[in-house]
């Protein structure tokens, strides 16, 4: 603001018109600014930048002695002198400068060297002695420095000095248009060169990251196994799983003959001696990780025969218990005897896949005694919440099960069948509105805080395999709030969903609920909220469809009499079918109030080329244009990816409702590349140049690069100082590149 002369606002308001130029945070005085940022700005403001440092150097600060003589001598002047008036009258601006009589107005004529003279922005000066004066003028610029000498060897100017105001001015005015035509030149010839090292660095970027990726590929290997030992007791076991740790990384073996190892070796422990156990627990073992696939194996044993020795060798074995017990003379029991008893429904517990039944004492289940597993892929324990309404119907259900002290044994195949109906039962039950609907639907429905936000590029690169082209420009068009992640309930059944949020005008938040299926997701839901109340809007959409008991949701939130937007917190919500997806952007955007929301480029590289035509009549003769097209296109594309690669180049690459010609994908930033079939370059350029443009600064929110015309004839000199001119004054890359069809 200093340098610039401006005010704050004014920096704030030019910055938000240039394209990636956009404050991402509120601007205050303190607050640093880009290298493109603080670029731009001088650029644009130099001129009051100039006003600043002219003023400064006229109107000199006077020490407080000068101060106080020039406030006495004010006070003794009635009627302003005659002779003051307006010295400095230039562009930028009147200052007013005393023109002193006498004496004291000296000027004087001299003959000075051009190489004594030093240049700088839109001003030269000169020292003569102790004294500098300054001479201001457009057109002048600092790399004249570098150039004096060379281009005036031996020339010397008349200039004339003005001691009081420090200034002077050229009387040989053909040499000072010199000057400004040399300045204009070498600024020109910097200017070249800089974007020629620019595109020599990019290319020598793209060559090192292509070498780069190159012998990254080439030295990828596999993930070596690794043979490691282990002591036994750093095994955990759970249901078909085993899983051990090995630096901070957890390694799995999946075996679905593990049943109970944890418990079993629990009883192990706990029936044999210290030492036995500690001997147990610290044998090694032998296992072989995978860090590929985060596995490991067993190398020389049989995990489930070495658990089911150590079980046969150690749990109760009367003879082993009559030595260890003080040798005292134990009686050995006889076998105990296969029993039958009735169990009811009482003795049922469901879980995932299956149910067991248990023996029960006092209404209580006995854990002395092993439980009969019956599988069931009906299972499930949410089941248990409907069958306790269901006991006490169901009194007279009786299962004849057979017992020998320990365990239940299998029950007849009468038995499990009609066990097996009376899970079908309950599952049925669980849509009927009964007495335990509340808390089935509780128990079932996850709440908004297990939902987990998920990235952008996650979602687009998960479904644009899918081809999902509303949830992929959903996602580009998402904020800086978290992508939402959540589940909608259809027929009983979660289906995977999204809740997106957009940016509106007048602090307010488009929040959009799109279902992940193709075949369900036919409508997009936008609610406009304001921000104070978006995260109640955002829980009462997820409440809403995550509602197991409301059944035909869409069509009756169709109908805004049935469902308010007050019931959601909302300003109000539309519906967007997906008929076609440049209708569908166009209705999203009028939502949005109209105003075109930039989306990401969705590249995909290879050559897809339109088959549409187009007949254009230049002087009578019919040409089909997309047969010129065409031929342009794979000359363009082979050229393209010989200079590129191809994993780096695509054709029709869409960028929202909109298809770019051509892209070149780099490190960061895209190349864009727009075809034209006219006969002159300059008509090419004319065509092009609006289009490209609107795909770089409106539908598109990536970095671009390079934007390029492309044509069949020679760029002209007059196509050349065009955009030359354009890229100067703009700032934007913009080229022209002849693709011949011979």
């Amino acid at each position: 603001m200093t340098i610039l002369n401006i005010g704050l606002e004014t920096i704030v308001e030019y910055l938000k018109k240039k394209p990636g130029l956009e404050p991402t945070k509120e601007l205050n005085p303190n607050t640093k600014l880009t290298d493109l940022q603080y670029e731009a700005l001088l650029r644009e403001f130099a001129s009051d930048k100039l006003v600043k440092e002219k003023a400064e150097f006229v109107f000199k600060k006077k020490s407080k002695k000068e101060k106080a003589t020039v406030k006495q001598q004010s006070n003794e002047i009635v009627n302003p002198s005659p002779l003051m008036k307006n010295t400095i009258n230039d562009d930028n601006g009147i200052m007013p400068v005393s023109e002193l009589t006498g004496e004291d107005n000296i000027e004087e004529e001299i003959l000075v060297p051009v190489s004594k003279l030093h240049f700088g922005t839109n001003h030269i000066s000169y020292k003569k002695g102790t004294s500098e004066f300054a001479f201001w003028e457009d057109g002048i610029s600092k790399s004249l420095n570098s150039a004096k000498n060379s281009s005036f060897n031996n020339v010397s100017t008349k200039i004339r000095l003005n001691y009081p105001n420090q200034t002077f001015r050229f009387l040989d005015l053909s040499l000072l248009a010199k000057l400004k035509d040399l300045s204009s030149r070498l600024d020109n010839e910097i200017f070249e060169k800089h974007l020629r090292s620019v595109e020599k660095k990019k290319e020598q970027q793209q060559k090192a990251n292509a070498k780069k990726e190159k012998q990254e590929k080439a030295e990828k290997k596999p993930k070596p196994k690794i043979e490691h030992r282990i002591q036994f007791n750093s095994i955990r076991f759970s249901r078909s799983l085993a899983s051990i740790i090995y630096k901070k990384q957890r390694y799995v073996y999946r075996d679905y003959n593990i049943k109970e190892y944890d418990r079993i070796l629990g009883q192990i422990y706990c029936r044999v001696s210290k030492a036995r156990m500690n001997a147990i627990k610290t044998s090694l073992v032998w296992v072989i990780i995978d860090t590929e696939t985060e596995t490991f194996t067993f190398k020389d044993i049989d995990i489930n025969k070495y658990v089911n020795n150590l079980k046969d060798s150690f749990l109760p074995d009367s003879k082993k218990v009559e030595n260890r017990i003080e040798k005292k003379v134990v009686p050995q029991k006889p076998p105990s005897e296969t029993k039958t008893m009735t169990l009811g429904a009482a003795n049922i517990r469901f879980y995932n896949d299956y149910f067991l039944i248990f023996q029960t004492a006092n209404g209580r289940i006995d854990n002395t005694v092993a439980p009969y597993r019956v599988n069931d892929p009906d299972s499930h324990e949410i089941l248990n919440l409907v069958h306790n309404f269901f006991e006490q119907r169901f009194e007279q259900m009786r299962i004849v099960v057979k017992y020998d002290g320990t365990k239940i044994l299998e029950p007849s195949r009468l038995d499990i069948f009609q066990l097996k109906n009376y899970v079908k039962a309950l599952r049925r039950n669980l849509e009927v509105k009964g007495e335990w609907w509340e808390e089935v639907q509780n128990a079932r429905k996850r709440s908004f805080a297990q939902c987990f936000g998920e990235s952008r590029d996650s979602v687009k690169s998960k479904y644009v395999k899918s081809k999902n082209e509303y949830l992929y420009n959903l996602s580009s068009l998402q904020n800086e709030k978290k992508l939402i992640r959540v589940y909608e309930i259809n027929h009983g059944k979660e289906e995977d969903a999204f809740i997106f949020t957009i940016d509106m005008p007048g602090n307010r938040n488009a929040i959009i609920f799109e279902n992940a299926s193709n075949d369900v997701s036919t409508t997009t839901w936008v609610f406009v909220a304001r921000n104070e109340n978006y995260e109640a809007c955002v829980n009462l959409i997820f409440d809403y469809f995550t509602d197991y008991t409301i059944f035909s949701k869409r069509s009756s939130l169709r109908a805004k009499n049935v469902n308010p937007p007050e019931k959601f917190r909302a300003d109000n919500y539309a519906f967007i079918d997906h008929d076609d997806l440049e209708q569908w952007l166009k209705k999203l955007n009028r939502i949005l109030e109209n105003k075109p929301q930039p989306s990401e480029i969705r590249f995909v590289p290879g050559l897809n080329i339109s088959q549409s035509s187009e007949i254009r009549i230049p002087s009578g003769n019919a040409i089909t244009t997309s047969h010129l097209h065409n031929q342009l296109m794979l000359k363009l594309y082979d050229r393209l990816c010989s200079e590129n690669g191809k994993d780096s180049v695509g054709t029709e690459i869409r960028v929202g409702a909109k298809r770019i010609d051509a892209v070149v994908k780099g490190k960061g930033f895209y190349d864009i590349y727009e075809v034209k079939t006219s006969s002159n370059s300059f008509d090419c350029v004319t065509e092009a140049l609006g289009q490209i443009c609107q795909y770089a600064y409106l539908y598109c929110r990536d970095n671009i690069g390079k934007m390029v015309i492309v044509g069949s004839p020679a760029a002209s000199s007059e196509v050349e100082q065009y955009l030359s001119w354009f890229r100067k004054k703009h700032s934007m890359e913009v080229y022209y590149m002849q693709v011949p069809l011979i």
